[in-house]
């Protein structure tokens, strides 16, 4: 599992401090810089993230609610908290399994098993208490990478990509902005628990992924204050390498089977593409009911990066860059409890596309299906370039989407 989520997710760790005097030689200024950090004005949006209609209705995917399934989340981060002071964070919980007679040591804060996991899962420990999504190191090494893969870090910055709210971060005389895809919006944060699995003692237990798509359906979705608001589920994660003309096997139908439920409430599943650079996608993300999205660059617009997944079968992308500084080819994101950092891989692709559903939500209502909307942002996108690329592959322009008729 270990060698599936460090091809999954692709980190770059750059620069982890909120405020750096560097001043690195640029070799050639990316469209907007510095404006170009934040994931908002690459999707057509202002550095504030608000997207303008040709009438001049102004949408940031207010009142609308996106579910992150992730490792873990800091909430104190100031990305989570508006201007006037009000929380971003909707809610927080933890999904993890438990298995025979002397459970494994799970990562959810509860002893709490409960039953209602999905079909032929076995039950899973669940806390929906305040923090319980807060980072913790997985048992085992299968989720740690230097003490900061996806159980200290990761959720921060994919619930950032999602609702982070615009702010600006100073390297010498540059400005670097940020601001979420869908700065309006808020986030409801699940931590992928650990856990025994079919796999392994494991950080990122495929049962517990498919039980939490499961839990959304049948409980969350159906809650009061969630029910009708909730515009898409970000999973960060793709699984193993598929190729493109592979069958999707048991994991991904699971996946693809609670996918479809959702789809049906108008509720967007929304997975990274991957990170093995190939024409392909992942074993969890391989079903006909999930949304995949690809990674481009931000120096060079709409073109590939080199280590996405790419295809007919990943149409959306957004741009993320690779963490080159020097290049400025970088997406900034929340760290931890404060500040941001550069990021890379399609795992920040995927929460970027997951916010623009928030702001369509916000304008067309729920009358639209996902796959009207997914035809609408593929048909108002700009077209993707490069030998590598597909003929359908579009970069997201949330802007262009909003004038457009789903």
């Amino acid at each position: 599992m270990r060698a599936k989520l460090q091809s999954v997710v692709v980190l770059g760790l750059m620069l982890a401090a909120g405020t750096l005097a560097i001043t690195p030689a640029a070799t050639a200024a990316s469209p907007g810089w510095p404006d170009s950090t934040a994931a908002a004005f690459n999707l057509g949006g202002t550095v504030n993230g608000q997207y303008v209609d040709s009438s001049g209705g102004v949408f940031t995917g207010n009142g609308q609610i996106v579910v992150d399934v992730d490792g873990a989340f800091t909430a104190g981060n100031p990305a989570f908290v508006t201007a006037t002071g009000a929380s971003k964070i909707a809610g927080e919980a933890c999904i993890g399994q438990e298995k025979g007679t002397t459970p494994f040591p799970t990562l959810c804060d509860t002893t709490t098993v409960v039953t209602s996991s999905a079909p032929g899962n076995d039950p899973m420990y669940f806390s929906m208490l305040a923090g319980s999504s807060q980072p913790s190191n997985a048992p085992t090494n299968s989720c740690v990478d230097g003490g900061d893969f996806c159980h200290n870090f990761h959720g921060t910055a994919t619930a950032g990509a999602i609702v982070g709210q615009p702010g600006v971060r100073y390297e010498g005389t540059d400005a670097l902005r940020t601001a979420g895809a869908a700065v309006g919006a808020r986030v409801f944060q699940i931590k992928i628990g650990g856990g025994d699995s079919t796999t392994g003692r494991i950080g990122w237990p495929h049962e517990s992924v498919v039980d939490a798509l499961y839990w959304i359906n049948k409980v969350l979705s159906e809650t009061s204050g969630y029910k009708g608001k909730i515009a898409a589920v970000n999973l960060s994660v793709s699984g193993g390498t598929l190729s493109e003309s592979a069958l999707c096997g048991a994991d991904g139908m699971k996946v693809d089977a609670a996918a479809a439920l959702l789809k049906a409430k108008g509720i967007a599943v929304v997975m990274a593409a991957g990170n093995d650079g190939i024409h392909g996608r992942g074993t969890w993300n391989c079903g006909p009911n999930i949304v995949r999205v690809g990674a481009t660059n931000i120096a060079t617009p709409h073109t590939l990066t080199s280590y996405t997944n790419r295809g007919s079968s990943v149409v959306l992308h957004a741009p993320v860059g690779d963490a080159n500084r020097a290049q400025e080819n970088i997406l900034l994101l929340p760290w931890k409890s404060s500040g941001t950092f550069y990021v890379s891989g399609t795992s920040f692709a995927s929460p970027q596309v997951a916010g623009a559903y928030a702001v369509l939500r916000q304008k067309f209502g729920y009358t639209p299906t996902v796959d009207q909307l997914t035809a609408l942002l593929q048909s108002t996108g700009t077209p993707v370039t490069g030998t590598n690329a597909a003929a359908n592959a579009v970069d997201v322009n949330i802007k262009a989407a909003l004038n457009g008729t789903p």
